[in-house]
């Protein structure tokens, strides 16, 4: 069975969460704070722009309620995993529009259907 890593943003207090298990598969160690450049530099380069385009979503007045997104990530030993998350946008009760929370989860996965496994 597959590891999950949970992950937290709160955009009212400015603080992130990433589980033990996430930030395991990310390649970085327990101790190192849940920060939005750090996870960026793990992102595979081919897959940075999509990556950003869905991390920037809660800050568009369209952001949908739910998104899925698969990426690599790239550890210092150079080896590639591929990611799957799900994340749900949590809006402020008074605004529909107004995102102050996402939350979700990542699994680790092999390529996705079409697409080669990297090294």
């Amino acid at each position: 069975m597959n590891e999950i890593g949970l992950f937290d943003i709160n955009f009212d207090t400015g603080k992130s969460y990433w589980s033990f298990e996430l930030k395991r598969m990310l390649g970085v160690r327990h101790d190192v704070p849940a920060e939005f450049h750090l996870l960026l530099q793990r992102v595979h380069p081919d897959d940075r722009r999509a990556f950003c385009r869905s991390a920037m979503e809660p800050f568009r007045a369209d952001c949908p309620r739910h998104s899925s997104i698969e990426f690599r990530v790239v550890h210092d030993d150079g080896s590639v995993q591929w990611l799957h998350t799900e994340r749900r946008a949590i809006v402020r009760e008074d605004d529909s529009t107004d995102v102050v929370r996402i939350v979700g989860f990542a699994v680790a996965i092999g390529a996705p259907a079409g697409l080669s496994r990297a090294a």
